[in-house]
């Protein structure tokens, strides 16, 4: 019995990334911390509060386009399951929670330090991104998003090394990063759609 409730649990989180909508939002919140980053290099100090607020209702809108698109496409396909909220497993929890705080007292020590940490940006960006998908594959079992994860620290050191780690550097790991998703997410929105057929129909036919 609590096989089969494991096995419904895990069932339940990767239905909400069997349709690609999900890689979608990624995508596009990736391409507004692009234009946020680069945008830092034209705007002036003064504008940067009123630019990100404007990102963050946009960003906030997209989820609700995304959220709309669902209910129009995905739910007349396969039925409704309601959302998660947060993570499923304490030991996901207990590492997000860890990460966090190691994160937060490494700037500490930096900032206490006088250490510059401007050229390694896009390294910090990389293993930031890296453990959000790892997370995200631990939790739904998807080989995807490891691969994202290894690709997201991957491109962050590479951008270092070419001494692309300041802001342009972000920006442009940001841009990989949503053209990636985009591209995961296209391919499983083909499948999902090619394997699946609206309700209504199903019943028809039978």
């Amino acid at each position: 019995m609590e096989n089969k409730l494991k096995n419904s649990q895990q069932r339940a989180i990767q239905y909400w990334f069997a349709d690609g909508l999900a890689e979608f939002l990624g995508a596009s919140i990736c391409l507004l911390l692009a234009i946020y980053f680069a945008a830092q290099q034209f705007l002036p100090q003064s504008s940067f509060a009123i630019f990100f607020l404007l990102l963050f209702i946009a960003a906030f809108g997209i989820r609700k386009l995304m959220y709309s698109l669902r209910q129009r496409s995905t739910y007349p396909r396969t039925g409704y399951v309601k959302a998660m909220r947060g993570f499923q497993d304490r030991r996901m929890r207990f590492i997000a929670i860890t990460f966090t705080v190691i994160l937060l007292a490494l700037m500490l020590y930096t900032i206490l330090r006088g250490i510059d940490t401007f050229p390694w940006l896009t390294a910090i960006s990389g293993v930031t991104f890296a453990f959000l998908f790892f997370l995200t594959a631990l939790e739904a079992k998807l080989c995807r998003f490891y691969y994202l994860a290894g690709f997201s620290i991957l491109l962050g050191i590479g951008l270092v090394l070419i001494r692309l780690g300041n802001f342009w550097g972000v920006a442009i790991h940001s841009l990989v990063l949503a053209v990636s998703l985009a591209a995961f997410g296209i391919r499983t929105r083909l499948n999902y759609l090619r394997q699946s057929a609206p309700l209504l129909e199903q019943e028809d036919e039978s």
